[in-house]
């Protein structure tokens, strides 16, 4: 018997009700164990898989050589952008892009040769196409030859696909019979008996895009008075600046390039009487920053078309509104990494197409979860996304079938986006005065 005032002890819990314990405390030991192991294993980074070389040719030289400069800043900005957002992932792997290309010198007789060695004895796994229409469609026919995609960022006239079956070849930019039909649209709203003059480059592109804004004039009921194309190497264009002044034309539409875009506008002060063009719209140099820098007051009024502007706002907001997917950096973001990977500089839409080329791949190749090219080309071809340059999506030939233009005009050296209304931050200014 206990001592009075001590509390007895308790009888010993029965074994079953020990053993059960045990075995409750055993299993928590166990799920704690495999918790933190699958914290641990799923915390793990995912392993490095190696990297994916996409080999193209650029113009660093030669009558392109703007235009690509600023092309191949756009791509290794999206490289750049790439590998520093975790590269992509690939049977649960990680990969990286690296660029191996090489300086076409903007003539089509290197397109042949350089090609062949990105493939052959680089090893390139994926391409992109070079800048302009005439080395795109050089080019072309070697993407099916060694059996590679190829992205295609600056050749976009038709005439690439016509007659022809481009397997690999696909389209980021839109097509060249669509770049002056918002000039023309303007014209005819506000002008339509202005009477127009198209003087363009003979190259497939600016002859491509030229002539299919004419057609659209004319079905509009507006009159061509005059219409020629010039050399490609052309360094005088008097003769025919005069010839269209003297045939009566209050506009003037067409050019090329660059090159003979600031051409075209030097050679006008002289040769079309008092007083210039109402209205000028001219291919790809227009959107150029150099463009105004070069032509200081007269590049006021002029306008182009472009593919993309750092005005034009593309979001994942957006991308959701229209029951879209989005991959990349935002239009601000890209333009922020533009510039500080080169001192400054403000891209223009070759830097943004050329940098979306890369980009667009890069997703596919996530999507398809593959390195092969039939898988990949078959993503590309039922992909409809946005990304900072727009949408993309392409027909059954690899044409690009969803991305937008704009027609810019400079305003007292600032360059603004007039149409379409609905995205423009200014009004398209008439006449043009010369200064």
């Amino acid at each position: 018997m206990s001592e009075p005032g001590q509390a007895e002890a308790p009888p010993p819990a029965p074994r079953s009700r020990r053993k059960v314990l045990a075995i409750g405390i055993a299993f928590l030991v166990i799920l704690v164990g495999v918790a933190a192991a699958a914290v641990y294993y799923l915390t793990l980074p995912t392993p490095f898989g190696g990297t994916i070389k996409v080999g193209f040719t650029i113009s660093l030289n030669g009558q392109y050589n703007v235009e690509g400069k600023n092309s191949l800043h756009g791509i290794q900005t999206i490289l750049n952008w790439i590998n520093g957002h975790g590269g992509v992932t690939v049977q649960g792997k990680v990969y990286n892009f690296s660029l191996d290309y090489y300086d076409d010198q903007s003539m089509i007789g290197n397109i042949g040769t350089l090609y062949p060695r990105i493939i052959q004895q680089d090893n390139a796994t994926f391409l992109l196409a070079p800048y302009s229409s005439p080395l795109t469609t050089a080019a072309a026919p070697l993407a099916d030859k060694y059996d590679r995609v190829m992205l295609s960022h600056g050749g976009s006239s038709d005439i690439i696909w016509t007659g022809s079956t481009r397997r690999n070849l696909v389209e980021v930019l839109s097509r060249a019979s669509i770049y002056l039909k918002d000039a023309v649209d303007w014209l005819h709203t506000n002008h339509p008996s202005d009477k127009i003059a198209a003087l363009y480059a003979a190259d497939s592109f600016s002859t491509n895009a030229t002539q299919a804004a004419i057609r659209y004039a004319q079905s509009l009921g507006m009159a061509v008075v005059y219409n020629q194309s010039y050399p490609t190497n052309a360094q005088d264009l008097s003769t025919q600046l005069t010839a269209a002044n003297n045939a009566g034309a209050d506009d003037l539409i067409g050019g090329g390039h660059y090159t003979d875009g600031l051409l075209i506008m030097d050679k006008l002060k002289t040769t079309w009487n008092a007083p210039p063009p109402k209205f000028i719209s001219l291919l790809v140099a227009v959107t150029e920053p150099a463009f105004q820098t070069q032509l200081a007051g007269s590049a006021n009024n002029v306008t182009g078309p472009s593919q993309w502007e750092t005005a034009v706002s593309y979001s994942p907001s957006f991308a959701q509104s229209a029951g879209l997917s989005w991959y990349g950096p935002t239009p601000a973001e890209f333009t922020q990494l533009y510039r500080s990977l080169n001192n400054g500089d403000v891209p223009a839409y070759h830097a943004a197409e050329a940098g979306a080329s890369l980009l667009v791949l890069a997703n596919a190749i996530h999507l398809a979860n593959s390195f092969n090219t039939t898988a990949v080309r078959a993503q590309l071809g039922n992909m409809h996304i946005m990304d900072f340059f727009g949408e993309f999506q392409i027909d059954s030939r690899g044409l690009q079938v969803a991305h937008s233009m704009v027609l810019v005009q400079w305003q007292a050296g600032v360059k603004k986006v007039v149409l379409p209304a609905t995205i423009a931050d200014g009004s398209c200014q008439y006449p043009y005065s010369g200064a």
